[in-house]
């Protein structure tokens, strides 16, 4: 009898520690919707609900917004009330000229109050837009030897920590031409974890955007959107936004693009993404760069450029201006031009090379190289200046050529920092002319990120 009461105890504990696992666990399902981020919060300032993470992004990037309309908002009632506050105060009413101040002043603010809140609508539903992006659908590529060039089907969403996304909508055209400098750094959104998903408007495909099928089975970078319908209608809304706010042409080319966490670090339309830019800012390198590092095999054409390209870095780090001369073609680039139109200072070539001041003994690894046409070439390369901090160890350089006759000429050198641990700071844009630098300015910040226009 006693060897069966202990068993009746010892069940008796193990039912009520499964009550107390049961009622536990209701607990953690119970606190995880009521920390639910996405829960719609009804925004007295816009009177409609917005999603409560849009309202905490749009908190965290306009802080000052909330306090003008509040002032504004103050200032309008106090202004109504001041004849009445003025008698009840001082014992006197407010003169006709003094009413009629309070009265003018008060519609004033309020015409500034509703203004605060039309902007804080408009940047909230184009941040509840770009994070309504997490429900869109890629097939990510596969790796280079498999059968078929897209595998797994996944929302954007379930990318967060893995991946970093640029999105682009256009048409064929534009679509082929903003791939020619995607291309270029392939390599270098490989190395950033990045993909990028292409939507087209019109039915092309990744042929009529200049990819042939070797390049797509070789390449880690391109990512195919799945149920394009809901692509193009999800950038279609973005437009619509996009379009009364700064005009801009509803056909042009539109993009956006999203980081590890899933908000969006910049966007733009009409002209395609500076890559090298938001490569430096956005899209660093998820591992340590090696000196090391081989170039990507390559066709003759491909080995061509690479020649020019060593003839450049010989001079560079030689101080060679005779040779460095020759490796230019006598054409300006515009990249340099606009800047120096802005007010920005060139130093010359023959200062940039002097002894000091030039990059000796600098070491560049992991060449790659794009024929985008006879007559264009891009290559990529990263670079290990000497004696450089921890911070600034890696620089990521892109080099535009032209062909003349036979040889390559080169027309653009630029060069930004890029490492996993830091933001680029500044940009060195070269041509036949010299160098120029520019430094990284506040950012421009609207719905989640830097807009680039």
């Amino acid at each position: 009898h006693s060897s069966s009461a202990c068993r009746i105890n010892e069940e008796k504990r193990h039912s009520r520690h499964r009550i107390i696992i049961g009622r536990q666990s209701n607990t953690v399902l119970s606190m995880s919707s009521n920390f639910d981020l996405t829960r719609p919060t009804f925004d007295l300032f816009t009177l409609r609900s917005i999603r409560g993470d849009a309202l905490l992004q749009y908190n965290s990037l306009n802080q000052s917004e909330p306090l003008r309309i509040n002032l504004f908002l103050t200032l309008t009632f106090t202004l109504l009330a001041l004849p009445s506050m003025s008698e009840a105060v001082l014992g006197e009413a407010l003169s006709v000229p003094g009413t009629a101040a309070s009265l003018i002043g008060s519609v004033g603010s309020f015409a500034l109050f509703l203004r605060e809140c039309s902007r804080r609508s408009r940047q909230l539903e184009r941040i509840e837009k770009e994070m309504n992006a997490e429900f869109l659908m890629v097939r990510l590529p596969n790796n280079r030897f498999a059968e078929r060039r897209f595998g797994q089907r996944v929302q954007l969403k379930q990318l967060r920590g893995k991946k970093r996304v640029i999105a682009l909508c256009g048409t064929k055209d534009e679509l082929r031409h903003a791939m020619v400098q995607i291309r270029a750094f392939r390599n270098r959104l490989y190395q950033a974890a990045a993909i990028v998903v292409p939507i087209p408007t019109d039915g092309s495909s990744a042929i009529d955007w200049g990819l042939s099928n070797e390049e797509m089975m070789s390449t880690q970078f391109l990512a195919e959107a799945d149920n394009i319908g809901d692509w193009v209608e999800y950038f279609r809304a973005l437009k619509q936004g996009d379009d009364e706010s700064s005009g801009s042409n509803n056909s042009a080319l539109f993009w956006f693009g999203l980081s590890n966490s899933g908000r969006s670090f910049a966007s733009g339309a009409g002209d395609p993404p500076r890559l090298i830019e938001i490569l430096g800012q956005n899209l660093r390198p998820v591992e340590v760069l090696l000196e090391t590092d081989e170039k990507v095999q390559s066709t003759a054409e491909n080995e061509k450029v690479f020649a020019a390209q060593e003839k450049f870095y010989a001079a560079l780090t030689s101080g060679d201006h005779t040779s460095m001369e020759s490796v230019f073609t006598k054409d300006q680039a515009e990249e340099v031009s606009e800047v120096i139109e802005g007010g920005g200072r060139i130093d010359k070539w023959k200062a940039c090379l002097e002894d000091g001041a030039r990059p000796e003994g600098m070491l560049i690894s992991g060449g790659d190289c794009l024929i985008a046409s006879p007559e264009i070439a891009y290559s990529t390369a990263v670079e290990f200046p000497p004696n450089a901090g921890i911070d600034s160890a890696t620089l990521l350089a892109v080099q535009k050529w032209a062909k003349q006759g036979d040889e390559w000429k080169l027309l653009l050198h630029q060069t930004i920092p890029w490492s996993p641990d830091s933001k680029a700071g500044g940009t060195l844009r070269c041509d036949c002319r010299g160098c120029v630098a520019l430094t990284r300015a506040k950012d421009r910040r609207t719905f989640g990120g830097i807009v680039g226009r």
